[in-house]
Formats: structure tokens, sequence, C-alpha cells
């Protein structure tokens, strides 16, 4: 009997030190801010061009998504369908600043301006507002909605 408690004993012990893992503090994904610029960004003599606000939307967060997976307004930074896979959608706070915990991988990020996605940053292959997370690390990202701003 007592050998077979024993014996018992060693498997449950084996089993449970084979099942930990090392747990991270650090959970993977992207914080960052959506601030909007509108009118005159010019240098001016004598005057300054208007700072950024703080903007107050939507964050969208794709699949990596290439250009040819949109509805593009022209070739303005709007859009009206994304057609790759929403991983998560969450709004800003007032401040305009924004967290998604996100497994590591390549995302693509719009935020909603009136009834369109927006998104002005493209990559060499023309992906869209591309984001790369990395395990164990929060991806920093400022996001200028400026569309309504001339420069």
């Amino acid at each position: 009997m007592k050998q077979v408690l024993f014996c018992v004993f060693i498997v449950l012990l084996i089993s449970v030190s084979c099942k930990t893992q090392k747990v991270s503090t650090v959970q993977s994904g992207i914080e960052g801010t959506v601030t909007e610029e509108t009118g005159n960004q010019m240098p001016m003599v004598g005057g300054s061009a208007g700072a950024p606000k703080a903007f107050k939307t939507t964050v969208y967060i794709y699949d990596s998504t290439n250009i040819s997976k949109v509805k593009q307004v022209g070739t303005s930074p709007v859009f009206l369908s994304v057609n790759t896979r929403l991983v998560q959608k969450l709004d800003t706070n007032e401040a305009g600043q924004f967290s998604a915990v996100l497994e590591a991988g390549t995302y693509s990020v719009f935020v909603r301006k009136g009834g369109a996605f927006f998104a002005n940053q493209f990559d060499e292959k023309n992906n869209i507002g591309i984001c790369r997370v990395e395990v164990g690390k929060q991806t920093r990202i400022q996001i200028s909605v400026n569309n309504d701003a001339t420069y």
C-alpha cells in the first residue's frame, strides 16, 4: 500500500512540474493616442499652426489589410469598408487614448471618422495602418486624423 501511494505521489509531482509555465507579467498589445489636426497647418510668420486635439473615436483593429481589401474614397485615407477579419473594436477615452491586449502578430489599425474608416499610414506593400505586436510587449502608436488639414 505504501509503495502504491508513493508511486501515485511521484506521478502527480512529475505531471504538475511538467505543466508549470512561465507567466509573463507584461501582456502583448497596442496602446496609443488618437489626435485630430484641422485647418491650415502651414508654418506662418508671427503665428502658429493649430495644435493637434484629442480625438474621441472608435478604434478598429483588423488582421493585416492590403489596399486591395478595402473600398477607398478616391486616393484619400478614407475607407468605406474593410474586408478582412475584425480582431477588436474599442473606444478611446476623452484624451483620445486607448489600449488593447492582442496576441503577437501584424495588424491594421483604423479609426472611425464620421461614417467611414480612416488610416493614413501605409507600408511598402500597400498594407494599411500596420502595427506589429511582439510577445510580451506593448506597441505604442500615434494616429493623427488629418484629412481636414492643409499643409
